[in-house]
């Protein structure tokens, strides 16, 4: 006679089985039954088995007949009912909030932006439960709020200086009581970096990096299918990086470090020195291209910083394919010559090419990864499998 204890560890087991099967479609479909079984290395009974309580329960869909292309005989393959659950994502930046709407698989429905009309605590979750409601009917089923600060394991925002926040700020309980509905805050950096992980560049590589430049110098990191977190990744320690020792100092004090050098800031100040006017960053770009040759000295020297920012983050990790944004990323548009070139310059001839994906400049994108936090949140329990 089986325990009572053992028939419970057993039901645990599927269920824990029947998640990953729900995680991995949700990643990758849709999916012939064929490849998802494979890939969670089941048989085809044991996929179908763990299945059918998703499909009944409207968690999994069939779509259309296809042909499976590994056994060539027609199947129905499984999808994640993607439009049953609706989340809304907040990017935060120190003028702005910007928030999307989406369904399981950040697909986006619907945007907005507001003013912020200060940045006290209280005015950013203001702000952020306006845009809730503007966008969605009703509570969604979770919230995701990004911004550019160092945020601790428990969702507290330890610091934001664009904010003006020094001390620990729980933004999600203040959130959650404006809007109830669960809220998931991070660094917009590693927001985005998990969103990509599941639902961009991962969805074909599990291994990659991030580096965005702008405002600041970002970097996230997926290795082996798992993103990369430690409590020190949303102090993007990658911007204090030494590229150049006889280059300019960032305002912490480092001499040449890549947030010295690729920030917009930085690079507006080196093009007022160069031309001795004041410029802006569409400009400075524009006049690059027409043929100044001072804007052109300093796109392409901060491109090629950025090729060695690369090569040094290819280099120590692995990786080959390098995704590029912000909004400072058409420097890497411009300047693809240098960029290229210094990637060579600082990578062994034999290894294997660095690829690049430029993703144009939206706050919304970053939205979208904040978003696919509260995705992320939602779905990495089995409770996501008999959620209303």
């Amino acid at each position: 006679m089986t325990a009572p204890e053992d028939v419970e560890d057993v039901a645990l087991g599927a269920l824990d089985s029947a998640h990953q099967v729900a995680l991995h479609v949700l990643r990758f479909g849709p999916l012939p039954r064929g490849a998802v079984a494979r890939a969670m290395g089941l048989s085809a009974g044991s996929l179908t088995r763990l299945s059918k309580p998703l499909i009944d329960g409207g968690l999994l869909v069939e779509t259309e007949p296809v042909t499976d292309p590994a056994t060539r005989r027609p199947t129905r393959p499984l999808d994640v009912a993607v439009a049953a659950h609706r989340f809304v994502g907040v990017d935060v930046t120190g003028t702005d909030a910007w928030a999307v709407l989406t369904d399981l698989r950040v697909n986006v429905s619907a945007s907005a932006r507001v003013t912020l009309e200060g940045t006290t605590p209280a005015h950013i979750a203001d702000a952020v439960a306006w845009l809730v409601a503007e966008l969605a009917d009703g509570p969604p089923v979770g919230i995701g709020v990004a911004l550019g600060g160092h945020v601790d394991a428990a969702g507290r925002v330890v610091h934001a200086d664009f904010l003006g926040w020094r001390t620990p700020v729980d933004l999600g309980g203040l959130v959650a009581e404006r809007t109830g509905a669960p809220v998931v805050v991070g660094n917009d950096l590693a927001c985005l970096t998990r969103a990509e992980h599941w639902f961009g560049l991962g969805r074909e590589h599990p291994s990659f990096a991030v580096l965005t430049v702008g405002a600041g110098v970002g970097y996230g990191l997926v290795l082996g299918d798992r993103a990369v977190q430690t409590p020190d990744t949303s102090l993007q320690l990658l911007g204090h990086l030494s590229l150049d020792r006889s280059g300019p100092r960032c305002p912490e004090g480092h001499r040449g470090c890549a947030s010295a050098l690729l920030t917009t800031t930085a690079l507006l100040t080196a093009a007022h020195l160069a031309t001795g006017t004041p410029t802006t960053w569409p400009q400075l770009l524009a006049d690059a291209v027409d043929g100044d040759v001072r804007a052109r000295r300093v796109l392409d020297d901060a491109a090629g910083h950025l090729g060695q920012l690369v090569a040094v983050v290819a280099g120590t990790t692995g990786v080959t394919q390098v995704l590029l944004g912000g909004e400072g990323v058409d420097l890497a548009v411009v300047g693809h010559d240098s960029l290229r070139a210094a990637i060579d310059e600082h990578r062994d001839a034999r290894a294997q090419q660095v690829e690049l994906t430029v993703r144009d400049h939206d706050f919304h994108v970053w939205a979208r990864g904040a978003a696919g936090a509260a995705v992320h949140d939602f779905t990495s329990s089995p409770r996501w499998l008999t959620a209303p």
